[in-house]
């Protein structure tokens, strides 16, 4: 098979397109994979395994797929290929809805992945039934203060995972999903899904001091899932409670807003595609988030 036209990412080779296989370079050889149309991402498991997944613009979740974001050919984005010979193994029966962040094998019959969706699910390798699913772990800096980043969990071994969860370890966050597909659409939330309380663990609430305005540096070295172009073009806002929100649009942003309460509360808003112009109003009414996108106008209430 000819892959001189595919894009490159380290050793793995990919072009979009439902009929066309991705592959992965074995030496000096390609190596096809299995029905791996739309396939764009990998992550090595080991020299005999590899997770694949179909990563997507905005979210995964029907109401986007319906809503004309992706094909509705692969209904479960992620499975396992043999990395020896191409062979598909597996299809994992569930999904993220964001863009997968990391996985990993937690010993020889289960896999651990996970996402910007601030979830971490828990799989069987062999019949990709999803065992149970968990948020991401709470972590600090150095002075205590949660990081807000779903790549928290990205330098765990396996035996911390384990540790993680079975409860043993750090608290996970608390993770609530609103989506609208459109602006006149209706928003739909997804969870709220509560975090491990894990072992007891010193955290401290991010208060600045609400007389004077946020350190965008300061709230931002917190708030980190925003990366590189993101958080040059990011927004940050207060809400009345004392929460804090941060979000924006640029060329490659995710375009989603964190609502963050200082403390292992996140709430995760992600609208339609938004326009590079869009602008976050902020917090126009009590717990209600406008965002207007170049004149069309978001309303995310009740968060």
């Amino acid at each position: 098979m000819d892959f001189s036209k595919h894009d490159q990412f380290g050793n793995f080779l990919y072009a979009f397109g439902d009929d066309v296989p991705a592959g992965i370079i074995r030496g000096e050889d390609v190596l096809p994979l299995e029905d791996s149309g739309n396939l764009s991402g990998i992550f090595m498991l080991s020299d005999s395994l590899l997770l694949g997944y179909d990563i997507i613009w905005k979210s995964y979740h029907p109401d986007f797929v319906a809503a004309g974001w992706r094909q509705n050919a692969n209904p479960f984005p992620m499975a396992l290929w043999d990395a020896r010979t191409g062979k598909k193994r597996s299809t994992l029966h569930g999904l993220h809805m964001g863009a997968p962040r990391g996985a990993k094998l937690i010993d020889d019959r289960c896999l651990i992945t996970w996402a910007r969706d601030f979830r971490v699910f828990l799989w069987d390798i062999e019949t990709g039934e999803r065992l149970a699913e968990f948020t991401t772990p709470v972590l600090t800096d150095e002075h205590g203060y949660s990081v807000v980043t779903s790549r928290n969990g990205d330098a765990f071994t396996a035996d911390d995972w384990l540790g993680y969860i079975e409860g043993q370890s750090v608290p996970g966050f608390n993770v609530t999903i609103y989506l609208k597909t459109d602006p006149d659409a209706p928003q739909k939330r997804c969870g709220p899904y509560n975090g491990l309380s894990g072992k007891d663990m010193t955290l401290r609430r991010y208060q600045p001091d609400q007389g004077k305005p946020l350190d965008n540096s300061d709230l931002m070295r917190r708030m980190r899932d925003l990366e590189e172009v993101e958080a040059s073009y990011a927004t940050q806002f207060r809400l009345s409670d004392g929460r804090f929100g941060v979000g924006g649009a640029t060329h490659g942003a995710w375009e989603q807003v964190f609502i963050w309460d200082g403390l292992k509360d996140l709430s995760i808003l992600i609208p339609n595609r938004l326009d590079t112009n869009c602008k976050i109003d902020g917090e126009v009414d009590p717990n209600t988030i406008r965002i207007d996108d170049d004149g069309d106008i978001y309303l995310f209430e009740d968060i």
